[in-house]
């Protein structure tokens, strides 16, 4: 399928998420032997932090839980939930208003970014992996492929590493993607911290949100870049009864 020649524009978006979709899909094809042993590295991680980590981070959150911090990380965790949205609307307008192009970018790829990494990933991942959230007291190894179960991987948690990577990616500001991603770790936090998600949850959320936003914003980049190498130039002379001239024209 084609791309759309502006990537940038809202009415575009449905036929990029489309696009994006099969890009993201077929991008292991493409990997180098780099990409994947950082991908093998990635499953490693979060098969490690079920394995190791998961029962005692859960026991431990349950008994430091307090009124304090529960009321914080409810706060902090919406960062990953409907705001998420609002945030990349807003930017997307931001851009829009302001005649900025990279904000009105940034807009549409954290859109396009949640999108693929909820309806491609987590909700399939979900409905597969059918693990029990904490809260339901079951245990850290409690499975029901295709028959309930939504710890995951945390929808929270990728939505929010899917913002910040793709801010990260935009800014290219050591800064700016240090605030980001530690605002991203801080719902993955909260999300454990509410018992709705074990440690390795938020982490394959993590890891889902980032490479889906850097792989859609590498991606774009190209799209852009071919969009704007469609732009043609040609000159003609006008010969006319007493005078002459060159006309312009320009095709996009």
């Amino acid at each position: 399928m084609g791309s759309p020649a502006d990537p940038d524009r809202f009415s575009n978006l449905p036929r990029l998420l489309i696009n994006d979709a099969g890009y993201v899909l077929n991008a292991p094809r493409h990997w180098d032997r780099s990409d994947w042993v950082t991908a093998g590295a990635s499953v490693v991680a979060v098969l490690g932090t079920a394995l190791v980590l998961d029962h005692s981070v859960e026991q431990s959150m349950a008994r430091h839980a307090n009124g304090s911090w529960d009321s914080k990380a409810k706060a902090i965790q919406n960062l990953g939930g409907p705001p998420s949205v609002l945030i990349a609307g807003g930017t997307y307008l931001a851009g829009v208003a302001f005649k900025d192009p990279e904000v009105r970018a940034t807009g549409i790829d954290i859109m396009a970014t949640m999108g693929i990494a909820q309806l491609l990933l987590v909700l399939p991942l979900k409905a597969v992996v059918g693990r029990d959230r904490p809260d339901e007291g079951t245990g850290t190894h409690t499975f029901h492929p295709f028959h309930g179960g939504q710890s995951f991987p945390s929808s929270h948690t990728t939505q929010a590493f899917a913002l910040a990577s793709v801010i990260s990616e935009h800014a290219d500001q050591p800064w700016v993607s240090a605030l980001s991603y530690g605002l991203a770790g801080l719902v993955g936090l909260a999300r454990v911290e509410q018992r709705q998600h074990f440690l390795s949850d938020v982490v394959a959320g993590g890891l889902i949100g980032t490479f889906v936003g850097k792989t859609v914003v590498a991606h774009h980049q190209n799209v852009r870049s071919d969009a704007r190498s469609k732009v043609t130039v040609s000159f003609a002379p006008i010969l006319q009864p007493g005078g002459y001239g060159i006309s312009l024209a320009m095709a996009f």
